[in-house]
């Protein structure tokens, strides 16, 4: 299993393209660069990124979603739209999907950030004002996310 970690800012060519840097694609663990992944809208208006073996992780989860209830159908439906596998050429670049670029308010710059199962893709200002938001609940977050008091 990879482990992606760092923060990078990259620009986006007109074409939509996006460089995943080497060490970002290769991840924590893994000798050879990935050559694809399934690019999704994450949460908090950002794209996230994921390595074939991860996406298979996370469909697994999604049968798990209860399709009795209205809820769990919406849920699928919302957070597989405009779902896309993606290659990397051979530049190291992905190509973002206008509708992708859309959702997350993606121009001519983006973030790159590692969050262990996947990286996120952001708009700067977006970023930087999440960032902040953690930063300043930081110690609530903690207490809430590791069980701590």
């Amino acid at each position: 299993m990879s482990s992606f970690l760092g923060t990078e800012t990259h620009a986006i060519d007109h074409k939509g393209r996006i460089a995943i840097p080497a060490a970002m694609r290769r991840g924590e663990g893994r000798g050879k660069p990935l050559a694809s992944f399934v690019l999704a809208s994450g949460f908090e208006g950002c794209l996230a990124l994921y390595s074939l073996e991860e996406w298979t992780r996370v469909e697994q989860r999604l049968r798990r979603v209860p399709m009795g209830g209205r809820s769990g159908r919406a849920f699928q439906r919302a957070f597989l739209l405009d779902v896309v596998k993606v290659s990397v050429d051979a530049q190291g670049r992905i190509t973002i999907p206008p509708a992708l670029m859309g959702r997350a308010g993606l121009s001519k710059e983006a973030v790159l950030h590692g969050v262990l199962n996947r990286i996120e893709i952001w708009n700067p200002e977006r970023f930087a004002a999440e960032i902040k938001l953690g930063q300043d609940q930081l110690d609530a977050l903690a207490a809430e996310v590791l069980g701590e008091e």
